[in-house]
């Protein structure tokens, strides 16, 4: 074929080459013949012009009609040798010469007459009017121009043959270029049919068997290389389908196996049952159910959202995934689907068409397919569970049941931690009560010495010794004032019962208004964008710190202005309290009865407990700043997620 088409292309190049020669050609041989026609049209006018000469005044038609044979001359010439000729105003063309020698010859005898009748021209221009042979070269002229305009049509006639000549031999070599065409055009399609067609045909009737359910018979393909490359792909087709075949019909067979896999799914519910309700402490919990949900249902992700009643929303507090899975932190519960889902009894199955993708906590990209089941104690709902895939239709209808089963065992799982929390949490307030009773009964031992140091400046009154009387009753002022002081600090500090499930934010921004007063000034500004929820521990520390350092700066610094601040510090996170009151150095900070002042350092104890930094910037008359900076926290569940990896969800409490 490709033979075939390059002779073709051949062919049609040849044939358009010869066109536009037999054109170019066609152009010169009329050129000439206007040239041959225009010398007969020069005798002509050169005989007008010497009869003009012999009627009236020689001057002008005398220099016409030098011209006039000047250019019939140089025309001739171009005829006979070849070589420039001009044709119009400012042109001239150039002539090639004739190699037909009937040609050659009947310019042969147009120079021979032409010579004559030159001399004859020759005689007019130079003689007078008139005269004898003036007169006699004027008859001789008339009678050489009628031979000589016999000879130029008898020249022009010989051109036009020789030019129909040429478009003769043209069309017979165009004839022949045709009877090619058709030949090349019926040897292609006899190797089209030989080479395409009939390998094709056989391809067509093996994809009939194969359509037909014939998967045994082998396609034999031959022909060109793509043929064979196109029969290739049907036998690979035709193995694929019968390994197919035998697989399904494996599949059909192997019933029983699945039922032992559905078996084997539910040992494995019952072990991560198991673990889940082996922790007791809430984070580990939820980080475990969410980490449990995934590698069961081989999902993307997981959510778990407790319902807070009081608000109606259903808030996240952990998440198994990457941190793009995020959409928000919070969702309305009360949403008709929402509703739906949290009432039903079984786990629902949603995507982004079906229950309008009811986890909108859930990036949509994760919502192309999920499950939703709700939490329940009893009758009592406390939350939902989501697990995400970015497939579509990718969870089957047996994955709903064992989330519904999951479910169940999350919410006992939950309700015990819970349970373990409220009384390690009682325990806890008892303690706190217990050791607030202890200091309080321990301060029998300074009252004792504030009587004996009483008694003595009672003595030294009665002796007259005022200065020093005065001076050790200051001192029993200080240890009072001081003491009454810590002690009301600390009992009110281990009574307290801070709510810590809520965020960091939230917390910090109660204390800037527990903290305000109508004489100062208190500005809280957050710059952290996500919401931040931290374990207890590291939740109780933050606070008691920020709150000590807030106390201080209201009761000692007598600034004009508290401003509190949290922000992000690259992968860290810090507290800032600043105020622009008389400042101190915290080098020298001395309690008024001498002894050292413990505020800063139970302060800095805090923050070593979570692994912060505490820096204090002051100085006396500038004002103070307090900056703890810490990294956030997680409930220490193995692969639950932390800030900085690929998953940073803070996991919170319940």
């Amino acid at each position: 074929m490709g033979l075939l088409l390059m002779a073709f292309f051949l062919l049609v190049a040849v044939s358009a080459g010869l066109t536009f020669w037999a054109i170019d050609q066609q152009k010169q041989d009329g050129l000439i013949i206007n040239l041959a026609g225009r010398q007969r049209m020069f005798i002509q006018q050169m005989t007008r012009l010497a009869l003009e000469v012999d009627r009236g005044p020689a001057a002008q038609p005398k220099a016409e009609l030098q011209r006039v044979a000047s250019d019939f001359t140089q025309t001739l010439l171009a005829f006979r040798d070849g070589g420039l000729v001009p044709y119009q105003a400012d042109q001239v063309v150039e002539l090639l010469p004739s190699q037909d020698p009937q040609v050659q010859a009947q310019i042969d005898r147009i120079a021979q007459n032409w010579d004559n009748l030159q001399t004859h021209i020759d005689r007019i221009i130079s003689l007078p009017p008139g005269s004898p042979e003036f007169t006699t070269s004027v008859q001789e002229i008339e009678r050489l121009s009628s031979q000589l305009i016999e000879q130029a049509d008898a020249l022009v006639r010989q051109y036009e043959a020789l030019s129909a000549g040429k478009l003769n031999r043209l069309r017979l070599i165009q004839i022949g270029f045709v009877v090619a065409a058709l030949f090349l055009m019926g040897a292609g399609a006899f190797v089209t049919r030989s080479s395409l067609l009939a390998p094709l045909q056989a391809l067509v009737a093996a994809a009939s068997r194969i359509g037909g359910g014939d998967l045994k018979t082998p396609v034999v393909s031959s022909g060109p290389y793509e043929i064979q490359l196109l029969g290739q792909n049907l036998e690979s087709m035709r193995s694929r389908l019968l390994e197919s075949k035998a697989e399904l019909l494996d599949w059909t067979e192997s019933l029983e196996e699945r039922v032992d896999q559905r078996t084997r799914e539910l040992a494995a519910l019952n072990a991560v049952s198991h673990e889940i309700n082996s922790r007791l402490d809430i984070d580990e919990v939820l980080s475990s159910i969410t980490e449990k949900a995934c590698a069961l249902l081989d999902g993307d992700v997981a959510f778990l959202c407790l319902l807070e009643p009081k608000r109606s929303i259903l808030k996240l507090h952990a998440a198994q995934g990457p941190q793009e899975a995020i959409e928000k932190f919070a969702s309305p519960a009360d949403a008709e689907y929402a509703g739906r889902i949290l009432a039903s009894q079984q786990a629902v199955q949603c995507n982004l068409g079906g229950c309008q993708g009811f986890c909108e906590i859930m990036s949509q990209p994760y919502r192309r397919s999920h499950l939703a089941a709700s939490l329940k104690v009893g009758s009592r709902i406390i939350g939902v569970i989501c697990v995400g895939s970015q497939q579509e239709n990718f969870f089957q209808p047996e994955a709903a049941e064992l989330l519904t089963r999951l479910a169940n065992i999350a919410s006992i799982a939950l309700e015990n931690a819970r349970l373990y929390e409220q009384a390690e949490r009682t325990a806890s307030l008892e303690e706190r009560q217990r050791i607030a009773a202890e200091m309080h009964d321990g301060l029998a031992q300074t009252l004792g010495y504030l009587h004996l140091t009483i008694d003595q400046v009672d003595e030294l009154i009665h002796q007259g010794q005022l200065e020093q009387a005065r001076t050790s009753f200051a001192r029993v002022q200080s240890v009072i004032d001081q003491a009454n002081l810590d002690v009301r600090r600390a009992i009110s500090r281990l009574n307290e019962d801070i709510p810590l499930h809520f965020t960091l934010q939230e917390q910090l921004q109660g204390l800037a208004e527990e903290c305000s007063e109508p004489q100062r000034g208190m500005e809280w500004q957050n710059s952290l964008l996500s919401p931040l929820v931290l374990p207890r521990q590291e939740m109780e520390q933050v606070l008691r710190v920020t709150r000590e350092a807030l106390f201080n700066a209201k009761t000692h610094s007598q600034a004009q202005h508290i401003h509190l601040q949290l922000a992000p510090v690259g992968d860290r996170v810090a507290v800032i309290v600043t105020d622009d009151g008389v400042g101190f150095d915290p080098a020298q900070v001395k309690s008024q009865d001498g002894r050292q002042h413990f505020g800063l350092s139970i302060m800095r104890a805090r923050a070593a407990r979570i692994n912060a930094d505490l820096e204090i910037q002051s100085s006396p008359g500038a004002g103070t700043r307090l900056i703890l900076i810490w990294t956030p926290g997680i409930a220490p569940a193995e692969g639950s997620p932390r800030p900085g990896n690929d998953s940073p969800i803070l996991t919170s409490e319940a």
